[in-house]
């Protein structure tokens, strides 16, 4: 099936080894945590957990200067992260975004248009 596809570019043919279906949309992954608290002989403690691992997803950096009114709240924002939602899993604004080596704080979730597919998650950079 992957031998029925050929690039031709002037005298030079190409023939595809596989193919992939997919949108190149979502060019970063990031994970999702979640902090669980665990009793023990010695106390509560409080473990993060990954909920979501290397869940594809696309980030709009926004300058300083810009702010966003959630829920009568002002929050500086450094970004906007795009994904589609995962399978089974509700993202709340309690978790932690990782990604890069950094932990960014959720200020907001919004199901993008109520369709219940699309997430934009408002985050800041932990300090």
């Amino acid at each position: 099936m992957a031998t029925d596809y050929t690039i031709s570019v002037g005298d030079t043919s190409i023939e595809l080894t596989k193919i992939v279906n997919s949108t190149g949309v979502y060019n970063i992954f990031c994970d999702v945590l979640r902090d669980t608290e665990v009793n023990s002989s010695e106390g509560q403690s409080v473990t993060p957990a990954d909920i979501v691992t290397n869940m594809p997803c696309h980030i709009k950096w926004l300058s300083g200067r810009e702010a966003v009114l959630f829920n009568k709240k002002t929050h500086i924002l450094d970004g906007i992260l795009h994904c589609r939602k995962p399978a089974g899993v509700t993202i709340v604004k309690t978790d932690r975004i990782y990604y890069n080596s950094e932990y960014y704080e959720i200020a907001d979730v919004r199901d993008f248009q109520n369709l219940g597919v699309l997430l934009e998650i408002a985050i800041r950079k932990v300090k």
